[in-house]
């Protein structure tokens, strides 16, 4: 049954049924996000799953990246030649992320949560380039699942003291959750590692760094927002809990943000600053969620699905650039604009839409939690405003570094892009910047309170 899967998706993906399905794909796409509300209104299949707003856009985005994850690997001569398993890893990754996403008893959830590492550490160790792609599996699965196992305990005594496991029903009344800042902050620790904010997020690095281009496509766009969503769907719960932490978790989210912003600036590896770059805009997801505001929480909302875009397609460009030059050292990657002049102007859209620059889904989702943010204390002014002129600063940094200057002698000529990248990177730009075209988004602009 899986091989003719395979070999149905293998069919799909040749040029001219590729650019008829990925141009209805997408136009499904957005007439369903322009139509749906963004807010939290839940719609029950039964009672083992569920579907809102958040699990819709999130599943979505999952199928779609999917797509342009087997799009963009068609180069890859050892996805080629074990194709199979290739998209056996990817049905079975999907698979876990709708049940992720969709499910509503949180034994189920964390199951999924954690299985979900399990394709992409097989990702990465049986298609990466670098031969310490081994440690960085390892690096992932140790630091997510120790982090994890703690709310393990978490979620079964909670089940067990209030004989439920439905996460909707679920909430933190007893006198001894309420009080324990321990057990808010094991419940909140396990999420930030998966989203992943500063000092728990070495994993991330090297998991970017020595994955295949698919791998980092789907960790930058999609696993990275297990721990958004879960933050989202948990914070309601233990608000009681969280009041105490939520000064420090706010600091650690905010100030870890900044000091990655800065480290972004001095990378050299352009992967390595992709992915920091990640861990600067999670730390606004972070601390939208913990000002547990309308504002907050749309905004993280909107950052998630905006990020997992920009992060997808800025991977994908870079890997476009790395199979025709054999390096990612910023210092080695130059002068891209002579050889390429319209790839050129992809890497510049890409990296206004990583800095929220309008009309990009970043700029509305930054808005919103920056308003609530900025309402919860007025001092978080200094950092926000750290946050939001570095990532302006790396992201040109990034493109002045890759498209200005001179080739390198051996690389005067370089082959053009197929139509397949084309395609490829205008499917990530393409929604990132036209979903904030919703009626609903512009009339949260407006007037949020009449929602």
């Amino acid at each position: 049954m899986m091989k003719i899967i395979s070999i149905l998706i293998l069919m799909l993906f040749k040029p001219f049924k590729l650019m008829f399905l990925l141009c209805t794909l997408i136009i499904m796409f957005l007439f369903l996000s322009f139509m749906v509300k963004h807010d939290q209104d839940c719609f029950l299949f039964y009672s083992g799953l569920f579907t809102d707003t958040l699990s819709f856009s999130l599943i979505t985005l999952s199928v779609f990246i999917m797509i342009l994850m087997v799009m963009s690997s068609m180069s890859n001569i050892n996805i080629k030649i074990n194709s199979l398993y290739f998209n056996m890893l990817l049905i079975s990754l999907l698979i876990c992320l709708t049940i992720t996403f969709s499910t509503s008893n949180i034994i189920m959830f964390y199951i999924m949560f954690e299985a979900s590492l399990i394709p992409t550490f097989m990702l990465i160790l049986g298609w990466g380039n670098q031969p310490e792609r081994s440690q960085a599996g390892m690096y992932m699965m140790i630091y997510t699942v120790m982090a994890s196992l703690p709310l393990l305990v978490a979620f079964l005594t909670w089940s067990n003291s209030l004989s439920s496991t439905n996460m909707h029903i679920l909430y933190l009344y007893n006198s001894y959750w309420v009080t324990s800042d321990l057990w808010a902050f094991i419940l909140i620790f396990a999420f930030s590692v998966k989203l992943p904010t500063y000092l728990v997020h070495l994993w991330l690095p090297k998991a970017h760094v020595e994955a295949p281009v698919a791998g980092s496509m789907i960790l930058a766009a999609v696993l990275l927002k297990l721990g958004g969503y879960g933050m989202l769907r948990m914070i309601s719960k233990m608000s009681n809990m969280l009041l105490n932490l939520t000064p420090m978790l706010m600091s650690w989210s905010l100030t870890g943000g900044a000091m990655i912003a800065v480290f972004c600036v001095f990378q050299t590896d352009i992967k390595l600053l992709i992915a920091l770059s990640s861990v600067a805009h999670m730390s606004m997801v972070m601390s939208g969620l913990l000002t547990f505001s309308y504002w907050g929480i749309n905004g993280a909302q909107f950052i998630m699905i905006g990020h997992g875009f920009c992060s997808s397609g800025l991977f994908c460009i870079a890997n476009m650039s790395y199979e025709r030059m054999n390096t990612r050292s910023l210092f080695i990657m130059k002068g891209l604009q002579t050889s390429m002049p319209v790839m050129s102007m992809v890497w510049f859209m890409l990296c206004t839409s990583n800095m929220a620059a309008p009309p990009s889904l970043n700029l509305l989702g930054e808005m919103n939690s920056i308003t609530a943010m900025f309402s919860w204390t007025h001092y978080t002014l200094l950092l926000l405003a750290m946050l939001v002129f570095l990532a302006a600063a790396y992201s040109l940094f990034l493109f002045s570094q890759t498209q200005h200057g001179k080739l390198p002698s051996k690389m005067l000529t370089l082959p053009p892009a197929s139509l397949r990248e084309w395609l490829t990177l205008l499917l990530h730009w393409i929604p990132l910047n036209l979903l904030i075209m919703s009626p609903h988004s512009i009339q949260l602009l407006i007037s949020p309170y009449n929602l």
